[in-house]
């Protein structure tokens, strides 16, 4: 009875807010994408490409002001810089300036893959001794990805460099979490108010292993058992946001705006359910 009493407290209690990622396959300008992105969310997951192309003839004044006049809060800068064996400061320290002048709370960490002629031990040891410089210099929190194929490739590994470091928070990619084939059960008995970001997207029934990025599907769609891991999610605590973001050639054929209604749809219809 009280385990009952305590799922419905935490059912109640916790929202789980939608976000906008520009990390997607539509073929927008920055203004056109925060045009469009407002009629879905108060939050957005900015991308750094298109921050960089808007830079270009504006200043981050003017994103901010973009941002402003359309009601956006941004979280976090969605970019492809990663720590591994190699770590390129300058590239961190660029998106961080920016994030700093637009007041995002989170930091984007991506871990490389492993490199072939390090251990898994040893790979992991050099990825926390770079991460640990990083952290020398960002202020906000920080947001590790777990992304299968790379150093840190699951979520227990994850959950190993972010356990007791209060700056560090993670991003759990449906995606990467089924391809990895760990276990749901990795999820239980953990404080899952750790997880910040969970990148919500479906795949295609083909063996797990040789799954590829370009085979994504809308939520709901596929094969990943994401209404379990939903649940599994809101009774460990989680109380941070769902990002829909599914990355597959044939959707950048879409209408945007098709392409938005059959996201966010599909997305609210499983967190409706919960």
């Amino acid at each position: 009875m009280l385990e009952f009493r305590l799922r419905n407290f935490r059912r109640d209690k916790k929202k789980m807010e939608i976000v906008w990622s520009m990390d997607n396959p539509i073929l927008l300008s920055f203004e056109e994408e925060i045009a469009l992105a407002k009629d879905y969310s108060e939050y957005i997951s900015l991308g750094l490409d298109k921050i960089l192309k808007f830079l270009e003839r504006e200043s981050v004044h003017s994103v901010d002001n973009v941002l402003k006049s359309n009601n956006l809060k941004p979280l976090i800068i969605l970019h492809d810089s990663k720590i591994g064996e190699e770590y390129n400061e300058e590239d961190f320290q660029k998106i961080y300036d920016i994030s700093k002048e637009l007041n995002i709370p989170y930091f984007l960490v991506n871990p490389a893959e492993k490199p072939e002629n390090l251990s898994s031990i040893v790979a992991i040891d050099v990825f926390n001794r770079n991460l640990k410089k990083l952290l020398n210099f960002v202020e906000i929190p920080i947001v590790l990805r777990i992304k299968s194929k790379s150093i840190v490739n699951t979520f227990g590994r994850g959950w190993k460099i972010a356990q007791g470091n209060e700056k560090i928070f993670l991003l759990l990619d449906t995606f990467d979490f089924y391809s990895s084939e760990e276990d749901l059960d990795v999820l239980k008995d953990k404080d899952l108010s750790k997880i910040k970001f969970v990148h919500l997207k479906d795949a295609e029934n083909v063996p797990r292993y040789y799954l590829r990025e370009t085979q994504q599907l809308f939520p709901g769609e596929g094969v990943i058992p994401l209404m379990q891991i939903l649940i599994y999610l809101r009774d460990g605590g989680f109380d941070g946001y769902i990002v829909p973001e599914v990355r597959r050639p044939e959707y950048g054929k879409m209408d945007p705006k098709e392409y938005a209604n059959r996201l966010f749809k599909s997305t609210k219809y499983l967190l409706s359910n919960l």
